[in-house]
């Protein structure tokens, strides 16, 4: 009997661990509770109609999931090497692929605020940009708060 309530002590704890999700999967959560989270102040700060979020909330989303993946994949691009040793030629590839995401941002910056034009006032508009960048940085704050250490 001992023996069997120690094997069980012993391996609940592994298999609770083995069947955590992964941690993209906690970050991609997190990401989405963000973004509702977001949505709501955002419909509360503007005063908008169910009708006017409803609309919002696709294109939103969407916004955030691709500037989330441009911005990861030029943090990737610079983070994951050392410029010293790179040859020049590499170098102005790594260059120009940055560039090229860039442009990306700028034309889904320029898509996105037609999108919003569609749906909210230009006013509107303005106080979202203005909603977002407050709602980021009290977020960036409360996870310096908590954790005790910059976000890159």
């Amino acid at each position: 009997m001992n023996r069997v309530l120690m094997l069980m002590f012993l391996c609940v704890p592994v298999v609770l661990w083995a069947q955590r999700p992964p941690i993209q999967e906690k970050q991609k959560e997190l990401q989405e509770r963000m973004v509702e989270v977001s949505l709501s102040e955002i419909q509360e700060r503007l005063n908008l109609t169910e009708m006017q979020i409803s609309q919002l909330r696709p294109v939103y989303k969407q916004y955030q999931k691709r500037v989330a993946r441009l911005n990861m994949l030029n943090h990737k691009l610079f983070n994951r090497m050392n410029a010293d040793t790179l040859s020049d030629e590499k170098a102005q590839t790594v260059l120009r692929e940055y560039l090229d995401r860039e442009h990306k941002l700028y034309v889904l910056n320029k898509q996105y605020m037609d999108n919003l034009l569609e749906i909210l006032s230009p006013q509107q508009v303005i106080k979202l940009y203005q909603s977002d960048s407050d709602i980021k940085r009290k977020i960036r704050m409360e996870y310096l708060r908590r954790t005790g250490k910059p976000k890159r």
